[in-house]
Parts: C-alpha cells; structure tokens; sequence
C-alpha cells in the first residue's frame, strides 16, 4: 500500500481530483488539506510562500501509474506535484476496506 499525495496551488483542482480519485474507486477516503503554507526558493534566493492544497490518500500500490494517468486525462494542464509514500504497516480493517474498495 502507498499514502498518495497530490500537491496543487488550486483549491478548485484539488477538490475535483478528491471526487475523482472517489468516483474512480482508487480509494476509500480522501483528506484535503486547505491551505497550507508552501515555502519555496525562488530563483533570486529569496523565500516565498504560498498557499498549497494537498490530497491524500490510502491506496494499492498498484494502482499509482493508473491514478497519474486518469489525473494527467482529466487535468491536463496542472501544476500537480504528486508522490507516493511506501506504508508498511496499516491496521487489519484499514488494510480490509483498501483491498475491498479499491479496484485494480
């Protein structure tokens, strides 16, 4: 199993990729993260920062090329910064309801 994050500067974007990924079946349960701080080093060395939305999500690890894919189709001019964290240990009814719901 993978934690899936998506990174985006659009609110918008991130809550239609959260309905996306639901409606697709590659998850369960999706959180979205509003608004947080996202410190960056811009080109003249300075800090900047802005908001950032993050989708997150428990899912097979198999299922990380075809959840890239259907983004890149529905959304093909984004911003996205998306990677996949390896979960090595996920409770017996977590790790059920993953297995049940998502579809390969």
């Amino acid at each position: 199993m993978i934690l899936f994050n998506l990174l985006t500067l659009s609110v918008q974007r991130a809550q239609t990729a959260t309905e996306l990924v639901l409606k697709e079946h590659l998850a369960t349960d999706v959180f979205l993260d509003e608004a947080i701080g996202n410190h960056c080093l811009n080109a003249d060395g300075t800090i900047g920062t802005q908001p950032l939305y993050r989708v997150l999500f428990l899912t097979k690890a198999l299922l990380y090329r075809r959840i890239e894919l259907v983004l890149q189709a529905r959304f093909p001019d984004n911003d996205f910064r998306i990677y996949a964290t390896p979960v090595t240990h996920v409770n017996d009814v977590e790790a059920e309801r993953v297995r049940q719901l998502c579809v390969v």
